[in-house]
């Protein structure tokens, strides 16, 4: 199993999320922002299937994938004066830094990861509520102009 997230890992940066991401560079063009989620989606449902199986250990690279990813995507709020959705993101990386805490443990506990689970597609949703539209058909994107949110 860690072959395979291994691999799945290199397939996901070759594919499009690029060596920035993988250094937690910042985000700072639109098309980067759209990669940057698609890869953190990506990256959270393998941690999603890896948690499923109860591979716990397979489950930290995607997640620190995901970390970083967003925690890259913070500047990008910033720039645009989004105080709300800095600070949502800010939050969203806490709840997977403390998901990864519990995945670290020397004996995990499945029922305290799935609650740390749930907070982070907790704040995942709170922020895509406010910050995202569009449908899978469609696709999602930035809700309205940045920086006129009321």
């Amino acid at each position: 199993m860690r072959a395979l997230v291994t691999c799945w890992l290199a397939a996901i940066i070759a594919a499009g999320s690029g060596v920035p991401f993988a250094m937690a560079q910042a985000v700072v063009h639109p098309e980067e922002f759209d990669r940057a989620m698609k890869t953190i989606g990506t990256a959270m449902a393998g941690v999603s299937q890896s948690i499923g199986s109860k591979a716990y250990v397979d489950a930290k690279t995607p997640l620190a994938l995901s970390r970083q990813t967003l925690a890259s995507t913070r500047p990008w709020w910033v720039k645009h004066q989004e105080p709300d959705a800095a600070r949502m993101t800010k939050a969203a990386v806490e709840t997977l830094d403390a998901l990864d805490k519990l995945l670290s443990a020397a004996a995990v506990n499945p029922a305290a990861v799935d609650g740390a689970v749930q907070d982070v597609n907790r704040a995942c949703e709170a922020c895509h509520a406010v910050y995202r539209e569009g449908d899978d058909r469609t696709g999602y994107r930035i809700k309205g102009r940045l920086g006129t949110r009321q």
